[in-house]
């Protein structure tokens, strides 16, 4: 009876939590949207009021890509949903998908429903880049499907995202495009260039930028229609195959061609620019790849300098240095010291300091949008306030003053800039209108503000014709509202303003195509002042990477080189050279191209310079409709299905699961089956399992049902031979024995979640279920090779149980998960439960982990309580909880447990070994230490492709009942009571493929014959 013991504690046990997540963070719906429907020829886009300023140009956006890439790819579609928010702290809301999304995720397309999601940018031109790139994936997506429909299978989920991702960002960015060629001549510098292997699986090599420019250097030596080709191949038989059969080139030697080219491309360029860009300040661990060390802010006295940096490797933290020396003296602000903060902005944006260099203020995303934080730099206190009026904040700079601060943020879809009273909190828009306002900077004399703007950005550039050409500097007087674009270069971008203290103005531009630092003074004069070999960036092309001491006049900037991003430093009036504004010649701008130099005629490259090809009118006016949800396949799971044979007889069975949802993902049904008939043995329900589910998550309490069925059959088969009597004489017969067990597990369930934060959240369930036991015993007796009887006997044991249950819990969970187990911060669950029908009893759970960090160990702590209380907590009918399964503790599991430890008390039949970890109230504490072995530079001993952890471990736990209480003492060998049992161990914990194991050794203290058991899990690290 002890597996029938388990596996009943186990439908306890997730009886309340089928329907709910044990753990994990939450996506609040802070807001609710009201969608409306505007449709285009091929698109059905999904906006709401707060967009409507700009969703009739996203239209026009979305069709002029349709005419570009249909013919790219040579293939048509009917009509495709794009779902479409007004900023990014609203898109961190979005429904269409389970996910948590990041700041880092600019928008998704789903291949099931082939949907593209994403937020506005309040920039035009970024939003035509990720609205280009995603409706490349749709076109992927429809080929895919459109080829597997027919007798040949495409296997795109197979396909690596180099080709994916980077077939995406080069048809939306074509050939030109200084940030991918930085990161291409970096590599080519450090000799660092991947061949295919690495390309597919070393996680380093950014599949977006390195994708690009391979695609793009086999458009520019075969033409771009070869790109087609390629990706049509490779999903038809495999990207190394699909270089020979695509291209007529094997892929060795694609790979070292395109070494070569850039090599060609770029050696001449770094070999004609210094080695030494400046003074270190910020820098990485040498041999470290993928480091972010980006938006330095100085502070007005040149003391100190924010930052923001993955040093603490699981996020993106805001950390204080010394300006002189780089020393980091502190972490200002993070996720897991803040449970307010759900992220810190870090892509688009900088700390600002007060004049008194006294406080910085940064950006954060809660309660669905962006607020300011302020951290006292001396006392570290952190306060955080939500500007009136602006949802999305992207810049913030604070005044000579002290008392205003300009920022740079979205009421709608588009970006301006608004003035920020700190004192009275009353806000001022300055600028309002479809421009892009950006980066704002104060004077000195805080009279006027420097920022970054799309207008007047080129002589053919303008929103009409949805036509960008680069971003230039403006300025504007508060006072009056005058807004002055400055003389800069036309061809190119001019971003992150930082004023001097003279008034001059530091921006970082590419006219050469490198992104290098240039000083344009009061008397209208330009120089250069830093002239690198990769690039003076951020993040994006568009990242804020400068900062200019207001005081001091220090100057600070990150750096991309080697695959990281470091902070350097120059002193204040830094040598210049003086540099023409007249458009720069594009044989001088080669540094922005990727390779090959010479190449062909380009499709993309036609496309992307003539933005009148299939855009419509201005004055074109789409038909608006309401939003009416409808339900549509959202996954499909592969269908399995198998043929055995054993002691049940022949069976067949398999498996199908599908997932419904409408198009905003606020209505979702789930059904999965799973089993298949086998001879002789029960029902079909005996046989078949599923589960079927509605979620509703229209507003912040979602709410959903469930009913699952569960049946789990086993079976023992014995034979043997026994005098029988036949006819009145006693034959020696052959007698056959299978005892079948078949236990059924059915539940109709409701659950109701109401989350706080992201962190924590209330959950409510409720229901009916019933279990049900039946055992029977069928006997054979065959003599003489015929079967002279065949009866089945019912155990007299069997029962039927039903239940009505009900549970709230409270849960918090705001750790970081490494490769294999939790590694920082905290989870808890508090839950309790009744139960009331054929059985009444309460139930009462806390479970709660902590985890400390310090790199790269871990050290985890958890404590566990779970008990049974009322009327008929100790009836016999329920099963004993039991605390032997490894996930709790090691060295006890029950099919290690033999009948030779079974060493009773005189005159007792008990099993003390196995009895002491049962009972209806169970504690367990666990301890691990654990150290990342296999892993990445910045996390683990060593890099490998098999992610590999290292863990010692100390379990502790007892089991005991309301009357047999616990004796609370360490004792080995001859305990016959309830008492704590302990044990030590080690092991290693591996993601192959995706799938975590975990193997051990433990030493059980309280199992006396046992010296050492080893065992054996699929589950990774609690």
């Amino acid at each position: 009876m002890r597996k029938l013991a388990v596996a009943f504690l186990f439908l306890l046990l997730v009886s309340t939590t089928l329907n709910a997540q044990y753990f994990g963070r939450n996506k609040v719906q802070w807001e609710q949207f009201d969608f409306k429907v505007l449709k285009t020829e091929h698109f059905d886009i999904y906006y709401y009021d707060r967009e409507a300023d700009v969703v009739n140009d996203v239209g026009r956006q979305a069709e002029r890509w349709y005419t570009r890439l249909s013919r790219t790819f040579n293939h048509t579609f009917n009509r495709k949903p794009i779902v479409l928010y007004a900023n990014s702290a609203d898109f961190q809301q979005t429904t269409t998908t389970p996910e948590l999304i990041g700041e880092g995720t600019g928008g998704f397309t789903d291949p099931f429903m082939n949907r593209v999601v994403l937020p506005l940018t309040g920039d035009y031109a970024e939003n035509d880049h990720v609205l280009g790139h995603e409706l490349v994936h749709v076109f992927q997506f429809d080929i895919a499907a459109s080829i597997s429909n027919s007798r040949r299978r495409f296997n795109l989920e197979m396909m690596p995202l180099w080709i994916v991702e980077g077939m995406a960002e080069y048809f939306s960015k074509g050939r030109v495009d200084p940030l991918t060629s930085m990161w291409i001549r970096d590599a080519e510098q450090h000799n660092r260039l991947p061949n295919l292997r690495q390309l597919e699986r070393d996680p380093y090599y950014f599949p977006y930028r390195y994708g690009q420019a391979l695609l793009a250097y086999i458009g520019g030596r075969f033409g771009d229609d070869a790109v087609v080709r390629y990706f049509l191949s490779a999903g038809m038989v495999n990207p190394e195959a699909a270089f020979d059969r695509a291209l007529g080139v094997p892929a060795k030697q694609i790979f070292l061609d395109w070494q070569e080219s850039a090599h060609e491309i770029y050696a001449p360029i770094v070999a004609d620019r210094p080695a030494e860009p400046g003074s270190p300040l910020i820098g990485s661990k040498k041999g470290s790849r993928g480091n972010l060390n980006v938006g330095p802010a100085y502070s007005p006295d040149g003391k100190y300098l924010a930052f923001l940096s993955t040093r603490a490797i699981f996020d993106i933290d805001l950390f204080l240095a010394d300006a002189q020396t780089g020393k980091v003296l502190r972490r200002l602000a993070s996720t897991d010291r803040n449970g307010h903060f759900e992220a810190l902005r870090f892509v688009d944006s900088a700390g600002s300091w007060s004049a008194d260099s006294r406080k910085l203020a940064f950006i954060t995303f809660q309660h669905g949008d962006n607020y300011l934080g302020i951290v006292d730099v001396e006392s570290g206190k952190v306060d955080t306030l939500k500007v009136p009026g602006i949802d999305a904040i992207t810049s913030v700079a604070w005044s000579p003053d002290g008392h205003t601060m300009v920022i740079a943020g979205q009421a709608t879809g588009v970006s301006d800039l608004f003035l920020f009273d700190t004192e009275s909190k009353e806000v001022r828009r300055l600028t309002n209108d479809k421009y892009a306002d950006l980066q704002p900077a104060f004077s000195p004399d805080g009279r006027t503000i420097a920022f970054v703007s799309d207008r007047g950005a080129g002589p053919e550039a303008n929103l009409e014709q949805l036509y960008f050409q680069g971003m230039r500097i403006s300025t504007i007087e508060i006072s009056s509202g005058t807004i002055k674009t400055l003389p800069l270069f036309t061809n190119a971008k001019n971003i992150n303003p930082q004023y001097g203290p003279d008034g001059s103005i530091y921006f970082i531009a590419n006219p050469e195509g490198i992104a290098d630092i240039y000083r344009y003074s009061t008397d209208g004069s330009l120089k250069r002042v830093t002239r690198v070999q990769t690039g003076v960036s951020g993040i994006t092309d568009m990242s804020p990477a400068l900062s200019v001491a207001q005081r001091t006049g220090d100057i600070a900037f990150s750096l991309y080189e080697n695959d990281n991003y470091n902070i350097y430093r120059l002193s204040a009036n830094p040598p210049t050279i003086a540099v023409e504004t007249a458009a720069t010649p594009a044989s001088v701008a080669r540094a922005a191209q990727l390779p090959p130099l010479r190449g062909t005629g380009s499709t993309i490259t036609a496309y992307m310079q003539n933005p009148a090809e299939g855009l419509l009118p201005a004055s074109t006016v789409f038909q608006q409709t309401a939003y009416k949800p409808s339900l549509h396949i959202a996954y499909l799971g592969p269908p399995t299905v198998g043929v055995g044979v054993s002691s049940f007889g022949t069976g067949v069975g398999g498996s199908v699961s599908a997932y419904y949802s409408d198009v905003l993902g606020y209505h979702n049904i789930g059904v999965t089956f799973q089993g298949g008939g086998t001879s002789g043995v029960g029902t079909i329900a005996d046989q078949l399992a599923g589960e079927v589910f509605y979620l509703n998550q229209r507003h912040r309490l979602n709410w959903g049902i469930d009913t699952t069925h569960l049946p789990y059959v086993t079976a023992f088969t014995s034979s043997g031979q026994a005098p029988v009597n036949l006819n009145g004489q006693t034959v020696l017969a052959d007698v056959i024995q299978q005892t079948r067990d078949i236990q059924r597990y059915d539940d109709v369930s409701g659950v109701v979640q109401y989350p706080f934060s992201q962190t924590r959240r209330l959950e409510f369930t409720g229901g009916f279920e019933h279990q049900a036991l039946k055992e029977e015993t069928e006997t054979v007796v065959i003599v003489n090779n015929q079967i002279v009887s065949d009866t089945t006997d019912q155990a007299p044991f069997n029962f039927s149980l039903s239940l009505a249950h009900a549970s709230l819990a409270f849960v918090g969970d705001s750790s970081s998960f490494g490769f294999l187990s939790p590694v920082r911060g905290t989870r808890y669950r508090y839950e309790a439960a009744a139960y009331s029908g054929d059985l009444k009893f309460q139930t009462a759970l806390a479970d709660w982990r902590k985890y400390y960090f310090v790199n790269p160990v871990t050290f985890a702590v958890r404590g566990i309580y779970y008990g049974r209380y009322g009327t008929d907590a100790e009836n016999g009918t329920l099963s004993p909880l039991y605390i032997g399964q490894d996930t709790l503790i090691h060295g006890y599991d029950i099919n290690s447990i033999g009948l030779d430890e079974c060493v009773s008390a005189p005159g007792s039949t008990s099993c003390p070994v196995f009895d002491r970890l049962v009972g209806s109230r169970v504690a367990v504490g666990n301890f691990e230490v654990r150290v990342p072995v296999v892993g990445n530079k910045q996390f683990g001993l060593m890099s490998g492709f098999v992610p590999t952890e290292f863990f010692a471990f100390a379990d502790a736990g007892a089991a005991w009942s309301k009357n047999d209480s616990l004796k609370i003492r360490f004792e080995r060998n001859n305990a016959t009571d309830h008492i704590p049992v302990t044990s030590v161990g080690a092991g290693l914990r591996l993601l192959l493929a995706y799938i975590p194991l975990e193997f051990y050794a433990a030493k059980p203290f309280q199992r006396p014959t046992r010296n050492w058991v080893t065992g054996f899990n699929i589950v990774a690290g609690w």
